[in-house]
């Protein structure tokens, strides 16, 4: 019974997220939502940072499941198109669920991690390390990244943090990933991360359906920056409401 009800209210959570942003988000409000006293969500889902939290976690686990099946489209041996179809995949989410990029890396984000470093660490070690076995298959393929030496010191510092946090990820991985590709990955989400934030907090942006060229022109510049062409055989997730 619990565990239904921790289910029913992570609904309820995602419904007022969706209609009020992460300060709609509350334990009363969810009791309200599924007509039930508050200590019945408590005892489900903890106080409201214990409700955020499970949010957060249960709203990653959607976009990477995602994001996992728009790679797993396409050919195993299609490096360009698995790149591609990723970085659509992720555009195409998080412009259609605004209220949860928001919560997973915008203003809802400060407000939804609470004290725990796991979840504070949560876009960096799941989202980044559901890309790293891929940018490392693109790497081991010929794809070019700079070496350890031609990085200044202090960026290397910053992104051997990252690397730990990403093979602490991939623990299949060993210790095998070079800090010129964790650098590689950190322009290409940078890319990403800026077109992410237009169209989820710019009033004037256009919906997703409407973004045009504008999603294959940032998948080529992904593409380009790790040595990939385009692929004619790249089966990429719908946009919905698009022509």
């Amino acid at each position: 019974m619990e565990r239904d009800l921790r289910t029913d209210a992570l609904a309820a959570a995602r419904r007022l997220l969706a209609a009020d942003g992460v300060r709609g988000v509350t334990v009363p409000a969810v009791a309200q939502d599924l007509a039930l006293p508050e200590a019945d969500v408590v005892r489900a889902v903890g106080d409201r940072v214990g409700l955020l939290e499970a949010l957060y976690e249960s709203t990653m686990d959607r976009l990477l499941a995602f994001l996992g099946a728009a790679v797993a489209q396409q050919d195993r041996d299609d490096l360009a198109a698995q790149v591609e179809a990723g970085t659509h995949a992720i555009v195409v989410w998080c412009g259609t669920h605004r209220a949860e990029f928001g919560l997973l890396m915008g203003p809802g984000f400060r407000e939804a991690v609470g004290a725990r470093a796991s979840v504070r660490q949560s876009v960096a070690s799941r989202l980044g390390g559901a890309w790293a076995p891929l940018f490392d298959r693109v790497r081991r393929a010929g794809a070019p990244y700079p070496s350890d030496a031609d990085l200044p010191a202090d960026l290397a510092a910053q992104l051997d943090v990252y690397r730990r946090l990403l093979l602490r990820a991939n623990p299949g991985m060993g210790d095998d990933l070079p800090l010129g590709v964790v650098y590689l990955m950190t322009v290409g989400w940078r890319q990403i991360f800026g077109v992410l934030c237009m169209l989820s907090f710019d009033p004037e942006a256009p919906p997703v359906s409407e973004f045009g060229d504008s999603i294959a022109q940032l998948n080529r510049s992904l593409l380009e920056l790790v040595g990939l062409v385009p692929s004619p055989a790249v089966r990429l997730v719908a946009v919905p409401g698009a022509a």
